[in-house]
């Protein structure tokens, strides 16, 4: 990859995990899921640049797998509390969906040669853990992070 767009994409991840980090620590749904949509950008870029005809397959099912991340992660302005069990519940399994995507790709990464700098997987280890808190956090005190 080109130095300088290896740059922005560290540079461009870094903030957006910074942003997730964020939205967890305050409790604000909005930016949380911001960081999470923006950034599945990069990937979604990173595996087109890499496309080649030889491994088309898994570049093509990296890309779906972060696009379904952003459609899960698509930031609005809908409000809803605890009293709505339904998108409670749905928040909690929208939330595993996140986790586990962002789990694949730390394992993607670093097991299975896939070429990708090893900081990017990191940033992805990043996100896993700020949806691990705010699962913990809301199981914990038993109230939802929604504002």
């Amino acid at each position: 990859m080109n130095q300088t767009i290896d740059w922005i994409f560290t540079i461009a991840g870094a903030a957006l995990v910074l942003l997730t980090i964020f939205g967890a620590v305050t409790a604000s749904r909005k930016l949380f899921l911001s960081g999470i949509f923006y950034f599945s950008f990069l990937p979604i870029i990173g595996e087109s640049m890499g496309y080649n005809a030889d491994k088309a397959p898994i570049h093509i099912l990296v890309i779906f797998i972060f696009i379904t991340q952003m459609v899960l992660a698509l930031p609005n302005n809908i409000t809803y509390g605890p009293d709505n069990v339904a998108a409670t519940k749905l928040s909690a399994k929208i939330a595993l969906a996140l986790l586990i995507i962002n789990i694949a790709a730390v394992v993607f990464i670093f097991c299975l040669n896939s070429g990708v700098e090893a900081r990017f997987g990191y940033y992805h280890a990043v996100i896993d853990l700020a949806i691990l808190y705010l699962i913990i956090r809301r199981m914990g005190n038993g109230a939802a992070w929604l504002k």
